[in-house]
């Protein structure tokens, strides 16, 4: 790995952290602390993807910053939750803190053809009906899907894997609204689960009656709080719609609904399923 291409890259990075995924420096410092060996690998593939090097290290850098969130989101968690515990319910409901969510709008922004530069139908002539609907999938599941699987799919689609990678940046983009609202959902359901556990923890401890039924309301008013917000997640919809995927890829939306139902139906069927599993 050239040392310059590194130390350019930090630099754009301190530059534009938001372009990267980052939300403020020291998230890029933990970065470079806990997964330099991992960026380092990420600079020496790009090397080798000339033409769409930017979009290729952009892309891949926001899954390390992914990482970043996930870990510093899992330290604080806990301490949060016991902190809450000792607060009115008031406070639980609001934002909890250190959840990581970017309030400030995007510092920079790239167009579709900037980000993946050629048209999907390029690629997607070439492509069987199976592997068209395993490409619908892997963006339907834009969000869940981490580096060393996307290099599994590029390869079962026979799709160069920074290309994919674009498609699959380009799809968060556009649900990144959307994504945010979810985020929040899910840190309050997390805080309020382990604040649960410590009332559980400290209704059993307590030996002072009024204190035991303060505690014991404390708890009743978060599990009917936890239940709600459960309901509200069970009917959220998925982030990428079909429609965004036909928009994405230029074509039909029939075509993608269509493609997503014999997919699902298909391998809950098990009869097809090997033929999936034949294309990785």
């Amino acid at each position: 790995m050239d040392s310059k291409n590194y130390l350019d890259l930090v630099r754009q990075m301190y530059a534009h952290p938001k372009l990267y995924g980052f939300f403020n420096e020291d998230e890029i410092s933990d970065a470079l602390h806990h997964f330099r060996g991992r960026i380092e690998g990420i600079l020496d593939r790009a090397e080798k993807e000339s033409r769409t090097r930017e979009a290729y290290l952009l892309s891949s850098m926001r899954f390390v910053a992914k990482s970043v969130h996930r870990q510093n989101f899992s330290m604080n968690l806990c301490e949060n939750a016991y902190v809450y515990s000792h607060f009115s319910e008031e406070v639980v409901l609001g934002p909890p803190a250190d959840t990581f969510i970017d309030e400030s709008p995007k510092e920079e922004s790239i167009d579709a053809q900037g980000m993946i530069g050629l048209s999907p139908q390029i690629f997607l002539r070439k492509l069987t009906p199976e592997r068209k609907r395993l490409l619908y999938l892997v963006i339907k599941c834009a969000w869940d899907i981490d580096e060393e699987l996307l290099k599994k799919c590029s390869f079962a689609l026979g799709m160069p894997e920074q290309y994919l990678f674009s498609l699959i940046e380009l799809a968060k983009r556009k649900t990144e609204g959307s994504r945010k609202q979810i985020y929040e959902l899910n840190a309050k359901l997390n805080t309020l689960w382990i604040r649960l556990r410590v009332l559980e923890l400290r209704l059993e401890t307590s030996l002072l009656k009024n204190e035991k039924e303060c505690i014991a309301c404390s708890l009743d008013r978060c599990r009917q709080r936890y239940i709600r917000l459960l309901e509200k997640r069970k009917h959220q919809k998925s982030l990428v719609s079909n429609e965004l995927i036909s928009e994405l890829l230029g074509v039909p939306k029939g075509s993608v609904d269509s493609g997503l139902f014999y997919l699902k139906k298909n391998v809950n069927s098990g009869q097809t399923l090997a033929d999936y599993r034949k294309l990785g």
